[in-house]
């Protein structure tokens, strides 16, 4: 329409300045032009509508994208009539109603969201970042209705109107709640190592891992036992606890709170979601939800194939449990099962120290004691050293016998065949009976020292000194009130006894008796008799 009027306004001036009029020709000639130019604008149009077309699948996809990933929101708020645009994942991670957001909701109903502690750090930057028509980038936590925390990362900008203000300021937030509790754990981890690195104390050790892993994992309660295999128990070890939660640190058995300590013995991880519906504890679950116990983990520790300890967690209200969650659990288990069995080791090996050094001064002791009771009592050199060399060689297999052993005791029948392994070569004249009883060392160095006195006397002027002489040696445990031990030496078929009158170094550690205990002899003529008693310890 326009290149007509633009023609017919040329017609009329070539008219007046006497040039020729336009003919038939030029103006099929104009109207192909002006058909052109609508079919070129029709061309544009349709490439509009396609590009728009595109555009919106192309914003569809990328709205079906992110709302798909469940963990990436949207937002858009327009400032100047304070409404924000939200979609759907958006709105419910800070709990607001998805057809609310996408119709426009206020900020304040997406800011109620928003964690108590977070909300002045959050509305800070929103401010400044507003302010400067800057970019937002901030981690912080949302509070959920049912008590839940979740960490998300917001990234945005803001953008002010041709007048300077603030009109649009879009962005998009993600879950990052599994990053951060990764890094927790891992911090935690690091956090153990250094505070039980110089920790011997056992109870100190469990109760710093305990708090540790509790904080880590947002528990109410957590801790570290050490278990009764035979008798199914668990002494708990101080725990770690919120403030308002009982301590259940002591002793414990198993079967007072479910079955499950038979899937721990297998050394299976105990996972408990809800105690008043798992079958290992629906039978007990007023008793466990008076401690505050309504979720729990226990991890076994296995030790050559018998349960050891256990490390737990607890939770008052539900929570689900993750492989990640379990697997810390079970690394806190046994960094700190080793850390106990170091400080374990090294309190054994300063007891064995200790032990030693008291030991050794005993010897001393007792060697000097009787080197110089036997040279006193000795009428040469000659005779001092026959009688010292066997009573050394009979201390220092007493020894033997201890340390072949257990350090903290020594069997009875090892005791007597070390006494009278001098006398070995006389088989058949001693008869040797009586249970199995360990003596502690004090006994068991007192009752070797003693037997070799009374067999180097029967061999001097007893029953041995005879070809037919015999010796029985024989020992029980008497008493009701009080655990006896009690050992008889009976000599017989030796020449005639008499009390002597005279009594040396061997005689008067005879007639010491046991450690703490008494001795009776008897000088019968047809043999010498001696019975000696001592209370044994618990």
């Amino acid at each position: 329409m326009r290149a007509l009027l633009r023609d017919a306004e040329t017609d009329l001036s070539s008219a007046e300045d006497g040039r020729r009029p336009p003919t038939d020709r030029d103006y099929q000639l104009d109207l192909a032009d002006a058909v052109s130019d609508i079919a070129a604008s029709d061309d544009l149009a349709v490439e509009l509508r396609a590009s728009q077309a595109a555009l919106a699948l192309i914003e569809e996809r990328l709205a079906f994208a992110v709302e798909a990933s469940g963990a990436l929101g949207w937002w858009d708020w327009d400032i100047t009539r304070d409404r924000v645009y939200a979609g759907e994942v958006f709105a419910r991670m800070y709990g607001v109603d998805p057809a609310e957001a996408a119709a426009g909701a206020p900020l304040s109903a997406f800011v109620d969201g928003i964690h108590p502690d977070d909300r002045d750090v959050v509305a800070a930057k929103i401010t400044a970042t507003a302010a400067e028509a800057g970019e937002f980038r901030e981690e912080y936590r949302l509070l959920g209705a049912d008590g839940s925390v979740t960490w998300v990362y917001a990234r945005g900008r803001c953008y002010h109107d041709a007048a300077g203000r603030p009109s649009r300021f879009p962005g998009v937030v993600i879950d990052i709640t599994d990053r951060k509790c990764a890094e927790r754990r891992k911090d935690a981890l690091i956090e153990l190592g250094d505070r039980i690195r110089d920790r011997d104390d056992v109870g100190e050790i469990t109760s710093a891992a305990a708090e540790v892993m509790a904080r880590a994992l947002g528990a109410t309660r957590a801790g570290y036992g050490l278990v009764d295999h035979a008798d199914e128990s668990i002494v708990i070890q101080p725990d770690w606890r919120l403030p308002g939660a009982a301590s259940i640190a002591g002793l414990h058995r198993f079967r007072d709170y479910g079955n499950f300590v038979d899937d721990l013995k297998r050394g299976e991880t105990v996972i408990i979601t809800d105690v008043e519906t798992d079958p290992r504890t629906r039978a007990m679950s007023e008793t466990l939800l008076a401690l505050g116990i309504r979720v729990l983990v226990n991890v076994p520790i296995v030790e050559r194939g018998r349960l050891a300890a256990v490390a737990f967690v607890h939770y008052d209200a539900p929570h689900l449990w993750t492989e990640e969650e379990v697997g810390f659990v079970r690394t806190m288990a046994d960094r700190t099962q080793a850390a106990v069995a170091r400080a374990r080791a090294e309190e054994q090996q300063r007891w064995l120290n200790g032990e030693l050094s008291h030991r050794l001064k005993n010897t001393l002791a007792m060697v000097q004691s009787i080197a110089t009771q036997t040279l006193r009592n000795a009428t040469d050199l000659d005779a001092a050293r026959e009688d010292l060399v066997p009573r050394l060689i009979a201390l220092g297999k007493a020894h033997d016998i201890l340390l072949a052993g257990s350090r903290e005791s020594a069997e009875v029948s090892d005791v007597v065949a070390g006494a009278l392994a001098l006398h070995a070569g006389r088989e058949g004249r001693f008869t040797v009976e009586g249970p199995m009883i360990r003596l502690d060392p004090s006994l068991a160095l007192s009752l070797s020292m003693i037997l070799h006195e009374l067999a180097t006397n029967a061999a001097k002027y007893g029953s041995l000194s005879q070809e037919n002489g015999r010796v029985s040696v024989s020992w029980s445990i008497v008493g009701t009130t009080e655990t006896t031990f009690r050992l008889a030496w009976v000599e017989r078929d030796g020449p005639p006894v008499s009390t002597p009158s005279r009594k040396g170094f061997g005689s008067r550690l005879i007639e010491r008796g046991l450690a703490g205990g008494s001795v009776t002899t008897d000088y019968a003529p047809e043999g010498l008799t001696c019975t000696l008693e001592a209370i044994l310890g618990p």
